[in-house]
C-alpha cells in the first residue's frame, strides 16, 4: 500500500500526478496556473507517485546529472508501491477496457491502479484516464479541458 503521511490523510485527500502534468511542471516556460497549485501541493506534502511516473520522467532526462536532480527531487514525494495486488488490478482494469472495445497502454493502466489502492485523486492531462474513469472508481481530475478551452 501507500507510504502516506498521517497528516495527509487527515486534512486532505493525497493526488498522484501523472507524467502528463509533471512534463508540464518541469518545462521553463508554460502553464503557470498548474506549476502554481503542483508547487503548494508539494510544499503541503500533498502529492504522491509511483515508479511508473518516476520512470517516465527520468527517461526524458536531458544527460546525467539532470537525472540525478530529478531523481533526488523524486524521492522527496510519497510513493504508492507497486505490489502484486496493483498489477493484478491494472491487468484486470485493462482487460475489463479492452472487452470495452478499448486499449489503454500498461503504464497508464498501474498508475491509476497505483491512485487507487492509494485511495488518491490521479491528476492527469491523458485522455486515457477519462476511459479509465469511465470503467472503474478512480476518482480523477483532468486538465485537458481546462487547457483546451483557456479557462482556470
Amino acid at each position: 500500500m501507500a507510504r502516506i503521511r498521517r497528516e495527509m490523510i487527515a486534512t486532505q485527500q493525497p493526488i498522484l500526478v501523472d507524467t502528463s502534468l509533471w512534463v508540464r511542471y518541469l518545462q521553463p516556460a508554460g502553464w503557470e496556473e498548474l506549476k502554481e497549485e503542483l508547487a503548494r501541493l508539494l510544499d503541503q506534502g500533498s502529492l504522491l507517485t509511483c515508479w511508473v511516473v518516476k520512470a517516465e520522467l527520468l527517461v526524458g532526462a536531458r544527460n546525467a546529472g539532470a537525472f540525478d536532480r530529478l531523481l533526488e527531487s523524486l524521492h522527496a514525494l510519497d510513493e504508492v508501491a507497486l505490489t502484486p495486488e496493483v498489477w493484478e488490478g491494472a491487468a484486470r482494469l485493462g482487460q475489463k477496457l479492452r472487452l470495452k472495445g478499448f486499449s489503454v497502454p500498461l503504464p497508464d493502466l498501474l498508475i491509476a491502479q497505483a491512485a487507487a489502492a492509494a485511495g488518491a485523486e490521479l491528476w492527469h492531462a491523458d485522455a486515457h484516464f477519462d476511459r479509465v474513469v469511465e470503467a472503474s472508481r478512480l476518482k480523477a481530475r483532468s486538465f485537458l479541458e481546462k487547457r483546451s478551452s483557456g479557462r482556470s
